[in-house]
């Protein structure tokens, strides 16, 4: 796999006579190694969750500006900076305070704003910081249908996340969530048990970074009624210090036959409001395990022995 760092130091080699034809091979052997290439489909080089992809550092550029209108042409790309990303919606969220917020009862905390795009379209978005873990840590929670059903069982009935090389990627590594929702309210009705699946890529950025794109399986059959018709979410794990900076969006086609749209309520928004709240589970999860480290390192001495108080 393709490393940023450039582990050999040319001016320590022995001084050989070399022919232009080697020359020029070691030449470009350099280049490779310097260069931001992608490694497709391996465990990325620091032992992390296996990956679809690696890149040596994040893409030039970020997505073309969503518009409103024209949701339906919007595409996340991959392997761009979460301010690329961000800076893509500057030209349809509300100003100022587009982002409020959030906290939840159990303890998930964060930022969350929902944009309408016109027509059936609805942008989601959430930012949190997650204390005392890396970026492989909040992957692997990301990726764990045990922990997604605890924290989401208000939502979800069943979960489960496979991987496998998909032949419609051109056999790249992609992660396979299939949920089972729970039947919710929705104004005077309620949707029934809904079953759909998602397709994640997950490209690794540098030695500890991620991002991730999320969509509907087209692959796998799902329930007629489901929240959205279609749905794009990119996920990005950033390292800050020692805490993890977590920024997901989402761009999404409400199910008409699931979000109602009345003449003086369209509930769109409702539907954009609790997808952008979607993975702010995390924060309350880290938040237990940096508490629960805390008390650990309380309770025992450096040999071990219990102390009370």
């Amino acid at each position: 796999m393709a490393d940023s760092g450039g582990d050999v130091d040319p001016a320590r080699r022995p001084v050989r006579s070399w022919s232009p034809p080697q020359a020029l091979l070691s030449a470009v052997a350099f280049l490779l190694l310097r260069s931001p290439a992608v490694t497709t489909g391996a465990p990325t080089p620091w032992g992390g969750p296996a990956v679809s992809a690696h890149r040596n550092q994040y893409a030039p550029g970020g997505p073309a500006p969503l518009r409103r209108g024209a949701a339906d042409r919007f595409r996340f790309g991959r392997f761009f900076a979460p301010s690329a990303v961000a800076s893509a919606f500057d030209g349809v969220r509300r100003r100022p305070g587009s982002f409020r917020p959030h906290r939840g009862r159990d303890g998930r905390a964060g930022s969350v704003c929902s944009t309408r795009l016109g027509g059936d379209w609805v942008l989601g978005e959430s930012e949190q910081v997650l204390p005392s873990c890396t970026c492989g840590a909040v992957l692997r929670a990301y990726l764990d249908a045990d922990l997604n059903r605890r924290w989401c069982a208000d939502r979800v009935l069943d979960m489960t996340i496979t991987q496998a090389r998909r032949a419609s990627a051109g056999g790249e590594l992609r992660y396979r969530q299939d949920m089972v929702l729970r039947s919710q309210r929705v104004l005077a009705s309620t949707t029934g048990v809904m079953a759909y699946s998602h397709s994640i890529a997950v490209d690794a950025i540098g030695r500890g970074d991620y991002c991730a794109l999320v969509e509907i399986d087209p692959d796998v059959p799902g329930t007629e009624r489901r929240p959205f018709d279609s749905l794009s979410v990119y996920v990005s794990l950033t390292q800050e210090g020692p805490d993890v900076r977590v920024y997901a969006a989402g761009v999404m086609e409400v199910n008409r036959k699931v979000v109602p749209n009345l003449i003086v309520f369209d509930a769109s928004g409702i539907a954009g409001d609790q997808a952008g709240k979607g993975t702010l589970w995390l924060s309350a999860h880290f938040k237990q395990k940096a508490a629960a480290a805390v008390g650990a390192r309380g309770r025992w001495t450096p040999g071990g022995l219990f102390r009370r108080g």
